[in-house]
């Protein structure tokens, strides 16, 4: 199985797998922020257990009757509020707002160099560097805001196994080691522990130390059951590959179409894809508009073969082109709802 990799000095292959029983529940609460760089907290989920990921603590809205779902996003260029539910309004476009203005951009042979990056949505996207253990020197993934302190990447982009030296770190709009928003540690990530495959719930959830989404906006999440409304459109991506710039600048495709999508139970999918990504694009949204708003239905997990998924793998005789995987699926937004009502402040 070829997989891309996490952007590090000390190379670290890229990506899952799944075992057994429900967690805990916790108690609501925001995780703890001290001044200097937090204590970066992991809570694993398990997949094998059916139970357990549909019991009431993993999900708002646990149904097999249920056949898409979402999270809404915000942007604050154009405050328009859903007064029922408290939520930004996921109403069509307006003028003014910045979402529909054509980005600035530098295009490119095969990706363009996103240039307006303090602009909504393209600066709700960014960089998120993490070091492992002491003297470690470090990588960066791709993450994007979906809350006020909320982002999401890809599971094996988080240092899972590690000690308490471990941190990860999130610049909004990055670019050319310029940060416009300046940036925030994590405290918390939620979801199942991926270290090496790529799969379809390879994503999880972060809690920001600072709410950089009031200031910046966030994207927002969307799911669905039937597989035709993701193969029946093209969508984008951005992220902040090695081979572009050096991981100095947020790239962009702008036309992705899925010609297969795979199932991961009923948690996840793996939308599948021609290859476009590299290292460091690794959790990077596949998203499009959707309603007027920008919006996540998957992260870049990696580039993978047919073949690789056979008992054995690939063999030498095997000439089957990678295609890339995108995460998404139900588990994802699930995730993101399960952030945004326990870990709010209050």
């Amino acid at each position: 199985m070829h997989f891309l990799q996490v952007v590090s000095l000390f190379v670290v292959s890229y990506i899952l797998s799944a075992s057994a029983a429900p967690l805990m529940k916790r108690k609501p609460s925001r995780p703890a922020c001290p001044q200097n760089v937090p204590l970066l907290e992991a809570e694993q989920l398990y997949v094998d257990d059916p139970a357990g990921y549909r019991s009431p603590f993993w999900n708002f809205g646990a149904s097999d009757e249920v056949r898409m779902g979402g999270t809404p996003g915000y942007n604050p260029d154009s405050t328009r509020w859903n007064q029922a539910t408290n939520s930004p309004s996921q109403a069509g476009p307006q003028l003014n707002n910045s979402a529909f203005r054509a980005p600035e951009y530098y295009s490119g042979a095969n990706r363009d160099r996103i240039l307006s990056l303090k602009t909504y949505p393209w600066n709700t996207v960014g960089r998120v560097s993490f070091k492992r253990f002491k003297g470690d020197k470090g990588g960066w993934c791709t993450g994007t805001l979906v809350g006020r302190d909320l982002i999401l990447t890809a599971s094996h982009c988080f240092p899972w196994g590690y000690g308490d030296d471990r941190w990860m770190r999130f610049s909004p709009g990055f670019a050319n080691d310029t940060e416009p928003y300046g940036g925030s540690y994590v405290s918390r990530c939620r979801g199942v522990k991926n270290t090496f495959n790529v799969t379809g719930i390879d994503y999880v959830v972060c809690h920001l130390c600072q709410p950089l989404g009031e200031k910046v906006g966030w994207m927002g999440t969307r799911w669905w059951k039937d597989e035709s409304v993701y193969m029946g459109r093209s969508w984008s991506s951005s992220g902040y590959p090695v081979d572009s710039y050096n991981g100095q600048a947020q790239m962009f495709i702008p036309s992705i179409n899925f010609f297969e999508i795979e199932y991961h139970a009923d948690l996840g999918v793996e939308l599948e894809s021609l290859t476009f990504a590299s290292a460091g694009w690794s959790g990077g949204p596949t998203w499009g508009y959707l309603d007027g708003q920008p919006t996540i239905v998957g992260v870049c997990s990696g580039a993978e073969r047919d073949c690789s998924e056979r008992v054995g793998g690939c063999l030498s005789s095997d000439t089957e082109d990678y295609h890339d995987v995108s995460a998404g699926g139900k588990l994802m937004t699930d995730l993101v709802l399960y952030a945004m009502h326990q870990w709010r402040s209050g």
